[in-house]
């Protein structure tokens, strides 16, 4: 593939999931996106080199700065994209209005499978690199990740509050494992797999409730 020079927006900068202010190029940045996203996978964020990520879109590395001005700028992009893809997930139709806890956070777990059957196989790497983000940026990150933590906490402890769900469970290690067991599907997840996303949504479902329960509601 033989490098292109991109035209020279009118203003460098980052703005989460949308391309920078000024880009001329949605669909390059689209392409750079995901090649930075490839490439922080493959070698590791600190291991990648802008060089790297230039070459797999095809494009000079001097191309590349004009959509950013630092790698750091690709990787909390990706982060940002990722994590509001999360925060999407927490919204709840009418038909949960006044639900009891197991079935409004059943309801989650089988949405949570659906953001991670569309999530592109780089998705991990909002996971794993997001501590290397600095300031401003980390801290907006992990705003969104809290929040969406912060829901799921919640109804575990409705749950506790209405005697579904055992009382001598700790809330917050309650939250972690799940989510440590529900991302964990990236791992092993083949669309052509025996099951589908569906039916394993359906099985955490069922094994989330169950662990959850009180020892009278088993």
């Amino acid at each position: 593939m033989v490098a292109q020079q991109d035209p020279e927006p009118a203003a460098v900068g980052l703005a989460g999931r949308k391309p920078p202010k000024g880009t001329l190029n949605v669909a390059r940045w689209n392409e750079i996106l995901e090649a930075a996203g490839e490439v922080f996978n493959e070698k590791g964020y600190q291991a990648a080199r802008i060089e790297d990520i230039a070459a797999r879109v095809g494009i000079l590395k001097g191309s590349l700065y004009y959509y950013i001005e630092t790698k750091e700028d690709l990787l909390f992009a990706l982060s940002d994209q990722a994590h509001s893809s999360g925060v999407e997930s927490i919204a709840e139709g009418p038909e949960l209005d006044g639900a009891d806890a197991p079935t409004r956070l059943g309801a989650f777990v089988r949405r949570w499978t659906v953001v991670l059957e569309a999530n592109p196989p780089y998705a991990t790497v909002a996971e794993r690199e997001v501590g290397r983000l600095s300031g401003e940026r980390y801290e907006h990150v992990m705003a969104k990740r809290n929040q969406l933590h912060g829901f799921v906490r919640s109804l575990i402890e409705q749950g506790i509050a209405e005697g579904a769900f055992d009382p001598s469970i700790d809330p917050g290690v309650a939250t972690n494992a799940l989510f440590e067991l529900m991302n964990g599907m990236r791992h092993w997840f083949r669309p052509d797999g025996r099951r589908s996303p569906q039916e394993i949504g359906e099985f955490y479902r069922s094994f989330v409730l169950r662990g959850l329960a009180a020892p009278t509601a088993v």
